[in-house]
């Protein structure tokens, strides 16, 4: 996956978004005997509502091979405020995979 930046960032309090980042659940796609398998997080670095992130994140995970059994890939985008003491919750968003998968699958034949 290839992260290019978060647009248009609202904090759920009274200041403004900081260094926002994104940790990507990557646990909640693979069945609970699977344990060797880490969330992912990206570092917060850019500041403001509109960071932009630049950042590829690389991870092998098996999965179903029917897209309509494939899970969604569930990310969830804190704030990193006063140094890293406060991380409130932004906002979360998911990655349809399975969707995905059949739109390269497609892309691949033609």
């Amino acid at each position: 996956m290839n992260i290019l930046g978060l647009r248009a960032l609202q904090s759920p309090g009274i200041l403004p978004v900081k260094k926002a980042y994104v940790q990507f659940k990557i646990k909640s796609l693979v069945p609970p005997n699977l344990s060797s398998i880490q969330d992912i997080a990206t570092l917060p670095s850019a500041p403001g509502p509109n960071p932009t992130l630049r950042i590829p994140l690389n991870f092998q995970i098996p999965l179903p091979v029917d897209p309509h059994y494939t899970p969604n890939l569930t990310a969830i985008v804190y704030d990193n405020i006063f140094a890293g003491f406060s991380q409130p919750m932004i906002g979360v968003f998911t990655v349809p995979i399975g969707d995905l998968m059949v739109k390269l699958q497609k892309e691949r034949k033609e």
